[in-house]
């Protein structure tokens, strides 16, 4: 059992590191659906709460084809940038065929071992859609919560888990990254991956470094004494029921941070005084300027007179080519 849980969380820790390690060097073709929406975070809720409900109810064939159209078409759009539009496809179809084909001969080993590289590149897709749709911060804390209460429902107060995962043990396309199968299984599901996957690469967008790798140690030291729980009660921890409170009060912290670091806005008043200091700068500058009335002036972004010009636009194309750094200011000579 304890092989099989280390193997369980490198396959994790595999899926994050690729997580990042891609999108530092791809870009996903994706449908111009544009930024994400509190809309989308709620879709993706109940598509994640629905779908083991779906497991357990409908026919095991159509659930496998249903899961595995939405498999095919994420791996393709996974591999597309990697191995090209056409190879990509072909290598989706290969993958696909041979996890049907392994569970079709009664190969458990390979079926695993097929099953769990396209869970991986399933969570690399999704997760780095989810990034390129500019999803937020708040938003990924958002999910997390609502992940949370879902998963403490389903685990902690009713069999839901246990009989979705009875269910989809050993058919293709299951929604689970697994090291072992049978009585004792060591799995973790897709919600739990897509949450360990997602948080430290938005984390690194919005806040930096310092929090990327803040939530990359938090979740080591989760997996850590999840390692540990399983060995000492014989059951697997139900991650999300302790990652998505520690995802929120990251977010916390973080905003929190960031709010301290900027400056906060200057009154209406304030922003008034320096317009008039401005003026009153500007047109010292302009009252030694020996130029003819009409002309338009071009001043540097400290105020002094650098060119002219018959139009605003000329004015500017001289100030760039007498080397003004920055933007220039027009000002209309004679008013």
């Amino acid at each position: 059992m304890t092989s099989y849980v280390l193997a369980l969380y490198a396959l994790v820790a595999a899926a994050v590191a690729l997580t990042a390690a891609y999108l530092r060097r791809y870009v996903m073709p994706r449908p111009p659906v544009g930024r994400m929406v509190g809309a989308d975070i709620a879709v993706m809720v109940v598509t994640l709460v629905v779908m083991p409900f779906a497991y357990l109810h409908l026919p095991t064939g159509v659930v496998v084809s249903i899961f595995g159209l939405v498999v095919l078409t994420l791996t393709q759009l996974t591999l597309a940038p990697v191995l090209g539009g056409r190879w990509g496809m072909i290598a989706a179809l290969l993958l696909c065929a041979a996890d049907v084909t392994a569970f079709a001969l009664g190969w458990p080993a390979a079926l695993l071992v097929i099953n769990d590289a396209l869970l991986i590149l399933l969570v690399v897709g999704v997760v780095n859609m989810w990034v390129q749709a500019a999803i937020t911060p708040a938003q990924v804390a958002a999910l997390a919560a609502a992940l949370t209460l879902y998963d403490t429902l389903a685990t902690g107060l009713t069999s839901l888990t246990a009989d979705f995962v009875q269910r989809m043990q050993g058919l293709p396309f299951a929604p689970v990254l697994a090291s072992s199968h049978g009585d004792d299984p060591a799995l973790i599901g897709l919600g739990d991956c897509l949450m360990l996957s997602i948080w430290p690469v938005v984390a690194l967008r919005a806040y930096g470094k310092a929090a990327a790798w803040c939530a990359a140690a938090l979740e080591a030291v989760l997996l850590a004494l999840s390692i540990a729980f399983v060995l000492s009660h014989g059951r697997l921890l139900p991650l999300l029921t302790v990652l998505g409170p520690l995802i929120v009060v990251q977010w916390l912290y973080w905003r929190r941070w960031r709010a301290r670091r900027t400056p906060a806005p200057a009154r209406p008043e304030v922003n008034r005084a320096l317009e008039v200091n401005r003026a009153l700068e500007v047109n010292r500058a302009l009252e030694v300027a020996d130029a003819p009335a009409g002309m338009w002036a071009a001043l540097s972004p400290e105020g002094v007179l650098v060119a002219e010009g018959a139009t605003p636009g000329l004015a500017r194309k001289e100030a760039r080519l007498a080397g003004t750094q920055g933007v220039p200011v027009v000002w209309r000579l004679g008013e």
